[in-house]
């Protein structure tokens, strides 16, 4: 592979890129791949990952999909052969179609990753509420609503409908309706929601005390993170949230009447969530660098299991093969630096 340097204004860099026939061959082959095993095709009818994405999407939807597949695949190579560590990557145009063992050339944009650093990293020191503690009231809604759904579904009607009967929650019932998720008696019953409970309840604690100590770190942040780095993962935000709409069978404009929002709000609060998410990163990214921390196999398997849990194998080795090695790596010491914040924070409870 190839990459000539077009344009450089300190902030974005233009390239262009040339890939060789053999890498266009490998583009069609582990590309499609990943493609496949990304988005759960792996098991449709097909001999190959693109008779799989032409069944599944059809000719035209096919084609389009085969060509992005292709240039995701070729664009962490390129990175890497000119070494830049990017925020983002956009504008990609080619006049060429790319074909399977024929030279095929393209030009991005690159946003560039800067290193910020910090004005100090001594462990901080945060004060945070009491940890919240299972209600019993609680695990009687949760048992309640439980009961209703059963009901309601085994006499055909809605869990509001008023010709609802509930039954009694007894051990009787509970061994009746329960014994396939091993639970015999009301107390097991009442067991599994308290512990299901508490572990929501530590996950959210310990999310709460991570966003405490990062609001400390934040007030140590030197630099400024630019209006292109909002705009651009704002719009990879926006992207996201169109896409998880389509999946749910909801259109934009049914979107917006249910909410009450507007196109201009909607990306108003995503712009805030993109500076935050971009200036975590960063404190992240300076922590992990400043304290010389260092990635182990543990680390990197607990970045696949956040990123694909129960499909990390697959997952890995997607990513492996489509070179985004780089990206795993990220988060994965993003994570190691996170795990550094909360082990050496000195977290204060309110009296």
């Amino acid at each position: 592979m190839k990459v000539e340097q077009i344009k450089d204004n300190g902030e974005e860099v233009r390239l262009r890129v040339f890939a060789s026939a053999a890498e266009m061959s490998k583009a069609f082959t582990d590309g499609l791949d990943a493609f496949v095993v990304q988005y759960q095709m792996d098991q449709l009818e097909g001999e190959s990952s693109l008779e799989k994405i032409n069944n599944a999407l059809g000719e035209e939807d096919g084609k389009a999909a085969v060509y992005n597949a292709v240039i995701n695949y070729l664009v962490p190579f390129a990175l890497e052969k000119q070494g830049t560590m990017p925020v983002s990557t956009y504008g990609i145009e080619s006049d060429e179609t790319p074909e399977p063992d024929k030279m095929f050339s393209f030009d991005m944009t690159v946003l560039v990753k800067p290193e910020f650093e910090l004005s100090s990293y001594k462990p901080v020191k945060v004060e945070i509420e009491p940890k919240p503690e299972v209600n019993e009231a609680d695990i009687d809604e949760q048992i309640s609503m439980l009961v209703r759904q059963f009901s309601a579904a085994q006499q055909g009607v809605q869990p509001d409908d008023a010709s609802l009967q509930i039954p009694e929650v007894t051990d009787e019932w509970v061994a009746d309706n329960m014994s396939p998720m091993g639970i015999a008696t009301v107390a097991e019953l009442r067991d599994r929601f308290r512990a299901t409970s508490e572990e929501e309840l530590e996950n959210r604690y310990a999310q709460a005390k991570m966003a405490a100590a990062m609001d400390e770190y934040a007030k140590r942040f030197e630099g400024e993170i630019s209006e292109k780095m909002i705009e651009v993962m704002t719009q990879e935000l926006y992207e996201t949230f169109l896409a998880q709409l389509s999946q749910e069978g909801i259109s934009l404009d049914a979107f917006f009447a249910q909410q009450h929002l507007t196109e201009e709000e909607v990306r108003a609060n995503l712009a805030t969530q993109a500076k935050m998410q971009l200036l975590q990163g960063f404190i992240l990214d300076a922590i992990f660098r400043h304290e010389a921390l260092k990635l182990e196999p543990s680390d990197m398997i607990a970045a696949m299991r956040n990123i694909a849990p129960g499909r990390e194998e697959e997952t890995f080795e997607a990513m492996q093969k489509s070179g985004r090695s780089t990206l795993l790596k990220e988060g994965a010491s993003r994570m190691k630096a996170a795990g550094w914040i909360m082990a050496n924070t000195e977290f204060v409870v309110a009296e």
